[in-house]
């Protein structure tokens, strides 16, 4: 069967038609997902999808990278209708699932290609002879692939998929796992290299570009030279965030500022209602429980006054307090910047350990609360990985360092009331703490590192030795909180696109399930929306580092 026949509607809805009539399993997800479509294909502006934008003469072709997450599907769709208006005939690299099709066609998002359609190679000697001779994170790390980065894709992905915390690359279980997503990451880099041969793109999309499926053909367009941009959810409801990646800056956050955008915040006559505006947007946030919604972060917690938060941590108050913020042991590792320590395990037990040794501060380690989302959305019903860790590589934490879980009650805003100090590797949570005036110590770059507000180290003994005398620290200066204010206005009001053609809000329900309500129903309507005016201008550009959507 050629991947050209397999791309026609006729053939997909045979195939469709023939699971349905054959397979009980199949009809029964079939029920529920297209029960789903058609409540969004009926909702005011659903059919508003299938308004053609594509020019008579389109300007290229921009290839999007699907993730295999339905829900996101929509986003998809409504990213493609702004590329559609910058000029780009689009095409879709993902999942041809029925399922995910009904949403594609609505759209007119071009043709679904699968990696399959261009080849299923898998070098299969040349991955077992990586797994067998690599024993370490590093050389790992070091792996690449034809040009793409299969060694840091494939251990991303295991971690992600085990769950844990560390791999241990002698444990056959182990092993295992990484000579299938190994021998998948060559699929994807062999099969994406073909797909852009193919397809030719002139703008490449991507979203989760740090996790095997994604990261190769990211690896793989920057290499080419092609327009290549990544999209993530913002930081509340109804909004998206843009980059557009070179080889400079691959290693960048999506919400770190380029050159030009931090000149640009630098320069900005700054006035004291900016930063209120900041914390103002921060409290609010928090206060109706949507900060970070995508992942649940702040669902059921509570903003407490700075008495009832050391009350109900057993704090005196009689001492400072420093706030120890981990990142979720084996999600997102490894695709920002450079670390100081070889991993976040490592990093939190040696800042674990910095904190038993220094009773003169009470230090609070507070869990990742998107471990409850992340778990319900996987069926995972284990403990966070972080709890392992402690277990068995610290033991007994002494009476001032305080375990804080993720289905605590208390909102991350009340630790902000009483923490003197903040640390993390390069976490969301640094931005926000600098803004209050909390000095906030750094384990890694590639985020808001070195901009002036941060305690950054070149070195884990730097790092360790700030923290062994981390209550001598004295509240940043009337400079640094300036500084701590315009990056945090930066990434809320200047870089988030602001959705007004569709609306995007999250279910207060276990997973989070995205609600994505269509507003436009005609061309007219799509053409004006101002979110769909500044994605096409900014994607027809093809230059600007970041989409800069703030004040100018």
């Amino acid at each position: 069967m050629t991947p050209l026949l397999k791309r026609t509607r006729l053939y997909q809805r045979l195939k469709h038609w023939r699971s349905l009539l054959f397979r009980p399993a199949y009809r029964a997800a079939n029920r529920k997902t297209r029960a789903e479509f058609v409540r969004f294909r009926s909702q005011r502006g659903g059919r508003g999808l299938w308004t053609r934008l594509v020019p008579g003469r389109p300007a290229g072709t921009a290839l999007i990278v699907s993730q295999y997450y339905l829900p996101f599907t929509p986003l998809e769709v409504t990213l493609a209708k702004a590329m559609h208006l910058a000029g780009y005939r689009t095409a879709v690299l993902g999942n041809r699932r029925h399922d995910f099709l009904r949403y594609y066609w609505l759209g007119k998002s071009g043709p679904v290609h699968e990696f399959s359609d261009f080849s299923d190679r898998d070098d299969s000697a040349w991955v077992d002879g990586q797994v067998t001779s690599l024993r370490t994170l590093p050389e790992w790390l070091a792996l690449e692939y034809r040009g793409a980065h299969v060694g840091r894709f494939t251990v991303a992905s295991t971690l992600r998929h085990l769950r844990v915390a560390k791999l241990d690359f002698e444990d056959p279980v182990v092993q295992r796992e990484l000579r299938r997503i190994l021998g998948a990451s060559i699929r994807f880099a062999v099969g994406g290299a073909l797909a852009l041969d193919t397809i030719r793109p002139d703008l490449v999309l991507v979203m989760d570009r740090g996790y095997s499926g994604y990261g190769e053909v990211f690896d793989l367009s920057l290499a080419r030279g092609l327009d290549t941009v990544t999209w993530s959810m913002g930081y509340k409801s109804n909004r998206l965030a843009l980059k557009r990646y070179h080889a400079g800056n691959e290693r960048d956050h999506p919400l770190a500022p380029s050159d030009d955008s931090w000149r640009r915040m630098r320069d900005l006559p700054w006035k004291p209602e900016y930063g209120q505006a900041v914390r103002q947007e921060l409290f609010e946030c928090y206060r109706s429980q949507d900060w970070f919604s995508v992942v649940g972060t702040q669902f059921d917690k509570k903003i407490l006054t700075r008495q009832k938060t050391w009350e109900k941590l057993g704090l005196s108050g009689e001492r400072k307090v420093a706030v120890v913020f981990p990142h979720i042991l084996w999600d997102g590792s490894f695709f920002y910047g450079e670390d100081l320590f070889e991993d976040y395990t490592e990093w939190l037990v040696e800042t674990l350990r910095a904190a038993a040794a220094n009773p003169r501060l009470d230090w609070v380690v507070k869990l990742h609360p998107a471990h409850l989302v992340k778990a319900k959305q996987v069926r995972d019903r284990a403990r966070p990985a972080e709890l392992d860790v402690i277990e068995f590589r610290i033991g007994p934490l002494p009476p001032h360092v305080r375990l804080v879980h993720p289905d605590t009650d208390i909102s991350t805003y009340s630790l902000f009331e009483i923490a003197d100090y903040v640390v993390t590797v390069r976490g969301t949570v640094g931005i926000e703490a600098a803004a209050f005036g909390i000095p906030v110590v750094t384990a890694g770059t590639g985020r808001y590192d070195r901009r002036g507000f941060t305690l950054d180290s070149s070195s884990r003994e730097e790092y360790l030795g700030r923290l062994a005398s981390l209550e001598t620290v004295p509240r940043l200066t009337p400079a640094q909180l300036e500084l701590a204010e315009r990056y945090a206005f930066h990434v809320l009001f200047c870089r988030p696109v602001r959705l007004s053609s569709i609306s995007l809000e999250f279910e207060r329900d276990e997973i989070a399930t995205p609600r994505i309500t269509v507003h436009c129903r005609s061309r007219q309507e799509w053409s004006r929306s101002p979110d769909m005016r500044q994605l096409a201008e900014w994607l027809a550009d093809g230059k600007s580092e970041d989409m800069w959507t703030g004040p100018e």
